[in-house]
């Protein structure tokens, strides 16, 4: 519950921009002038007022890690044990660099620039919250990852997932998608299906997708093996960090849930609404980024090959063979751990 209300200014500010966009397409209508003209107001330049709060609010949290590396440096005996490791500096500059380049996306010119490059419609307010959500991503997750350090912090946080953890992590990223799109404000039911790329599969795509979960399962078997030679002791805290995040999903009601959660939601969100938006590569960079609980290790750089190719097969069929692969594959990845 807690991760669907941290998501919630996200989720408002994605139905905002769909509100903006469908007025701007097809007015709404009001009879009485005044609140005709408040509405063309509110809907024209809220979606832009809320992401400045937003951004402002990251360089907020810039402010208070500063606060919190003046208050290690000037009163040590108040700062707690734990918060003295803390990273504090370098976090406060990662939220100040986000909240800086989060209003780009705000500059028409420059929208009409990246236009170039990906996709995106620079007129249109969803794919510049698009845009800045993507900064956001890439911003917030590498401020964490500065704040609580590597995997070794990681290893003693008691941070285990429950099989409803799991099933709850999975409903905001599932909104998300579903709200970017426009589902019930710019697109109805058969729309958004066809915009997410959620198609029925034919029976031969469905031998090709467990054909290519197989391939992934062996090359992470393959990844696994060539790490515990390279470097075995980043291998071995890699290990104490999955079983402590995912150590009490090890059984089938687990693994299911786990394949089916982040099959479904991690899909729908980043091969379903992004990439059609900002591109395979950066739709890729941005599912790794969104798996940081490995830290910046062999395993982000396998989970980014495997977004390109969960990529390239929504680009050449469906984003509902992205789900069957990507759920198979963690599925069968968390029982195999069971043997």
């Amino acid at each position: 519950m807690d991760q669907l209300l941290i998501f919630l200014p996200f989720l408002f500010i994605v139905l905002v921009a769909n509100l903006s966009e469908r007025h701007r397409h097809r007015p709404y209508v009001a009879q009485n002038p005044r609140t005709r003209e408040l509405l063309d107001l509110g809907l024209r330049y809220l979606p832009q007022i809320l992401l400045i709060a937003m951004n402002l609010g990251v360089l907020g949290l810039a402010a208070l890690s500063l606060l919190n590396e003046l208050a290690r440096m000037i009163m040590p005996e108040m700062v707690p044990p734990e918060a003295m490791a803390t990273n504090w500096l370098g976090s406060a500059a990662a939220y100040a660099i986000t909240s800086a380049v989060a209003f780009l996306p705000l500059i028409p010119a420059l929208r009409r620039w990246v236009a170039r490059w990906l996709p995106i419609n620079p007129d249109s307010f969803v794919h510049a919250t698009a845009l800045t959500f993507a900064i956001y991503q890439i911003g917030l997750s590498l401020a964490q990852t500065v704040l609580i350090g590597g995997l070794e912090s990681l290893t003693d946080v008691e941070m285990r997932l429950t099989i409803w953890d799991v099933i709850l992590s999975g409903i905001p990223l599932a909104l998300l998608a579903l709200g970017g799109v426009g589902l019930l404000v710019r697109r109805d039911g058969r729309s958004t299906l066809e915009r997410l790329g959620l198609r029925r599969p034919t029976w031969k795509q469905l031998v090709a997708a467990a054909v290519i979960a197989a391939v992934l399962i062996g090359f992470d078997a393959a990844v696994s093996l060539g790490w515990q030679e390279v470097d075995p002791s980043s291998y071995e805290l890699l290990e104490r960090v999955t079983e402590n995040i995912f150590g009490g999903l090890g059984t089938v009601g687990g693994a299911l849930a786990l394949g089916l959660s982040a099959g479904i939601s991690e899909e729908l969100l980043f091969r379903g609404a992004v990439q059609p938006r900002l591109g395979l590569v950066l739709a890729s960079v941005l599912f790794a980024i969104g798996h940081l609980q490995y830290g910046l290790t062999y395993a982000t750089l396998e989970i980014l090959l495997i977004g390109l190719v969960l990529g390239l097969v929504r680009k050449r069929t469906s984003t509902t063979l992205c789900i069957v692969i990507h759920a198979t594959y963690n599925t069968v990845g968390t029982l195999l751990t069971l043997l």
